[in-house]
């Protein structure tokens, strides 16, 4: 039996890492003219509420609370039926689609997730969530090229309004670029494999047949190993040292340059600093917090290095 949720002990919470991003921004300026004899003619270019919806927005936001509660005690089912009722009774609140989006990312229907994200991004083109649950949502139903493009757009919105969920996000779209580039990988290697196999039964059958000379044969056969050869060449994966952090000797996240010339992650430079002293570990020369500089040079070539090769992901600093 589902345990009943007490109006009176609901609090807002935050019910995913994402589900709080929304940029508290003004509304986009409209003006609204309306002839009503229980109202004036109104103008606004922001934040418009009618008086005669104040108590359906009352009375949502209560239902969406209630949905909050649900969700944070792990009770979906009931989260999911509290943002319905919010939706029912006020439409036009994109979060309330978000925050019904994200349960459904929970039970894994991500039908039902890219629905309710759609309907949000009609209300609010620029939400953060939306398109971020839609590029998962995406995704996870096959459509890579168009789950990517929306996950970089909720980036790119992240980075915009400056909300502290970037790197998350960033992490996402690294994550499913690797795991295509592994699949793309696995499909090339059968693809390469067979061809072989394919290509050696058939001039071994020549070969027996009288149909090839055994210089010609033994040229053939060089051939197909020099393909193979420079197959797994192109898939040797080697990440030049200088990308690398001297104290992880993982990819750097957020690099920082010394006074003595060295780069290191922060979190560690500064982690050796607080715990043995100011100096660099390397070149064991002075070295303070405050002079630790961003190497964004550096923090651009790691960037396109995963850009061009999302294997390395693995290798990234967490």
């Amino acid at each position: 039996m589902e345990e009943k949720v007490d109006e009176k002990e609901v609090q807002s919470c935050e019910l995913d890492t994402l589900d709080s991003i929304e940029y508290n921004k003004p509304d986009s300026s409209y003006n609204i003219s309306f002839n009503d004899l229980d109202h004036a003619i109104f103008s606004a270019t922001s934040n418009v509420e009618f008086p005669k919806d104040r108590n359906l927005i009352k009375k949502a936001e209560d239902y969406r609370n209630l949905g909050n509660e649900s969700f944070k005690r792990g009770f979906i089912e009931l989260a999911i039926e509290y943002y319905t009722k919010a939706i029912t009774t006020y439409p036009k609140n994109h979060e309330f689609f978000t925050n019904r989006a994200v349960c459904y990312k929970r039970k894994g229907d991500w039908l039902k997730v890219e629905a309710d994200v759609r309907q949000a991004l009609n209300l609010e083109e620029n939400s953060v969530k939306a398109h971020y649950f839609l590029g998962q949502a995406l995704l996870n139903l096959g459509k890579r090229v168009e789950g990517l493009k929306k996950l970089r757009k909720a980036k790119c919105l992240s980075e915009h309004y400056k909300t502290v969920h970037t790197e998350e996000i960033n992490n996402e779209i690294l994550r499913s670029m690797m795991k295509l580039y592994l699949e793309e990988e696995e499909r090339l290697n059968y693809a390469v494999v067979s061809l072989s196999s394919f290509v050696k039964e058939l001039l071994e059958r020549e070969n027996n047949q009288g149909a090839l000379s055994e210089e010609e044969y033994s040229e053939r056969t060089k051939q197909v190993e020099m393909i193979n050869n420079y197959v797994k060449k192109t898939q040797e994966r080697e990440i030049p040292k200088y990308l690398c952090c001297k104290i992880s000797m993982c990819l750097m996240r957020d690099p920082v340059i010394t006074p003595s010339g060295q780069t290191y992650e922060r979190e560690l430079i500064e982690k050796h600093i607080m715990s043995n002293g100011s100096f660099d570990p390397v070149t064991r020369k002075p070295c303070k917090l405050s002079d630790l500089y961003p190497n964004y040079y550096l923090k651009e070539a790691v960037e396109s290095f995963l850009e061009k090769n999302p294997w390395a992901y693995d290798e990234y600093y967490t």
